[in-house]
């Protein structure tokens, strides 16, 4: 069997590799290809195209690199078309991959969409699309799989990747001394984002 990626993010990267290693163990014999970074490379997946120069942040960026989208957009329908795998595995990244699954489904290849679009949030219409152009589609939360059902996807909840491999080596006591903040008082975490030009515009260097 051979398995097509299509991750464009750093998390991507991460919850695209765990995935990976979870195939391998189910048939030591699968292939694995497709769009990642080193993380998905260090489980065994063949990277086609490295994303480790792939996040844009604001709208001026994205307007300047949409010829550079349109053209790994085609990369990849080629490489889909030569490499014909048996199934596409989007994961997160809408804005590029909600394009590519047309493409796929159109080509008669089953699609799997892995961390689904935030519906809930925003761009609802995009529940639509997922719809009818996946096969299959895979929730972290168990209400985002019920918004998904109710617009007549095939969904099922598999929860949040990160409850397996996020794990705390320190009680909120010791946490709080380590760090030097007051345990009486609520605690606000930053969460910066897993873009270099996010955690760069967004913490002091």
């Amino acid at each position: 069997m051979k398995i097509m990626f299509s991750a464009g993010e750093a998390s991507g990267d991460l919850h695209g590799a765990n995935l990976a290693r979870s195939l391998r163990e189910l048939d030591p014999q699968i292939e694995l290809l497709g769009m990642g970074g080193k993380e998905m490379a260090a489980a065994g997946v063949d990277i086609v195209y490295d994303i480790k120069n792939l996040g844009v942040i604001g709208v001026g960026e994205i307007i300047r690199k949409i010829p550079f989208f349109f053209r790994l957009r085609d990369f990849l329908v080629d490489t889909m078309r030569k490499e014909k795998p048996d199934v596409l595995v989007c994961i997160d990244y809408p804005g590029f991959n909600m394009r590519l699954i047309k493409v796929a489904k159109a080509a008669g290849i089953p699609v799997v969409y892995y961390i689904l679009p935030t519906i809930w949030a925003w761009h609802k219409s995009r529940g639509k699309t997922i719809a009818k152009y996946t096969d299959l589609a895979i929730s972290l939360f168990p209400f985002e799989a019920k918004i998904y059902e109710d617009m007549g996807t095939n969904v099922f909840y598999a929860g949040h990747p990160l409850v397996d491999t996020v794990h705390a080596t320190m009680s909120r006591r010791e946490a709080c001394a380590h760090f030097g903040l007051d345990e009486r008082k609520k605690t606000v975490l930053l969460m910066p984002g897993s873009r270099v030009q996010e955690v760069r515009g967004l913490l002091p260097c």
